[in-house]
């Protein structure tokens, strides 16, 4: 089900990014374009519910450079999809 809300909510631009989601992108050279290909085509590889603020929701995907990369999201509880933060994974 998560998956499928999130992507719904990148469909329907129903998503922000935190200051330090754009900080990381900008330092990993990521796009919005990169995030959103991630977390419409990647896979959930955790949930972390023990954080009061709401689940947080780790999904990682390839992007067509063969880079893998990690998005941490959350929805707020006014139903917008926050990236957390969002880099490329070393090798």
């Amino acid at each position: 089900m998560s998956i499928k809300r999130i992507r719904r909510a990148i469909r329907e631009a129903g998503y922000e990014y935190t200051a330090h989601a754009l900080e990381e992108m900008d330092d990993d050279n990521l796009t919005d374009r990169d995030v959103r290909w991630v977390l419409l085509n990647g896979t959930i590889e955790a949930e972390l519910t023990h954080d009061p603020r709401g689940t947080r929701f780790v999904v990682r995907g390839m992007l067509r450079d063969f880079a893998e990369v990690e998005v941490v999201c959350r929805f707020l509880m006014s139903g917008l999809l926050q990236t957390i933060t969002a880099h490329v994974l070393e090798e």
